[in-house]
């Protein structure tokens, strides 16, 4: 009699068939990412995303249903990576700790991630308003998300009495401190590289030293002892 346990493994060659579907899979997602980016959400079709993979439009429509369907999967997933290299900071016992770790593995993930960066926090303008319904109803709330994990950090340093007099809110300081990694990470990923156009002032300071800066300016504004 046969093992029943042995009914639903995998064959050798079904394992080497939905591996070669999970790289093609991951394949068109970052094809399509740098394309999203770079030419603009409507200039880009799933057409032309199988054209630079060399693969027929047909194979692409196996994977997914329509170019919104590829963009969300594309989004959903680089979420979950982000979020991945946030949560682990939370296991440091120190507010302090955990909040400047995350504001490094944020800045770090956008800074190495730059078109996963825009696609995930910057909702393309040519959207119609169907799509960008569909985008907000769909796409992970990394906003939320990340201000909630902040929000968790400050709430502890509340409790510990390590704010200075009038820093209550953690709502508003989590939100606060979010705005401020997320600018710095839009300003390195877009005005980064010099350009002719370039703010000299931008140009003449390094991401190193603007991330510093903030980090020293945010602790020597809420703490009570900026050295704790």
């Amino acid at each position: 009699m046969d093992n029943p346990t042995n009914q639903n493994t995998p064959t050798p060659s079904e394992l080497r068939r939905e591996r070669e579907r999970a790289e093609l899979t991951e394949r068109i997602m970052n094809v399509a990412r740098d394309m999203f980016v770079n030419d603009g959400y409507e200039a880009v079709t799933l057409r032309k995303i199988a054209k630079a993979i060399e693969y027929s439009p047909a194979a692409i429509y196996q994977y997914f249903k329509d170019k919104q369907d590829l963009i969300l999967a594309i989004i959903r997933r680089d979420y979950q990576d982000l979020r991945e290299h946030l949560v682990e900071c939370l296991k440091m016992e120190s507010p302090l700790e955990r909040s400047i770790e995350m504001a490094y593995r944020y800045v770090a993930w956008g800074r190495t991630h730059p078109n996963h960066y825009r696609l995930l926090m910057v909702p393309h303008p040519a959207w119609t308003d169907a799509q960008s319904r569909a985008w907000a109803q769909d796409a992970p709330p990394l906003e939320r998300d990340a201000l909630a994990l902040l929000k968790t950090i400050v709430e502890d340093a509340i409790r510990r009495d390590m704010l200075k007099e009038g820093y209550s809110d953690a709502a508003a300081i989590a939100a606060t401190l979010w705005a401020g990694l997320h600018g710095l990470v839009l300003l390195e990923i877009t005005m980064g590289t010099p350009t002719p156009y370039t703010t000299p002032a931008i140009d003449s300071s390094t991401f190193d030293n603007r991330f510093n800066m903030m980090i020293h300016i945010f602790k020597e504004g809420l703490l009570k002892n900026s050295d704790q």
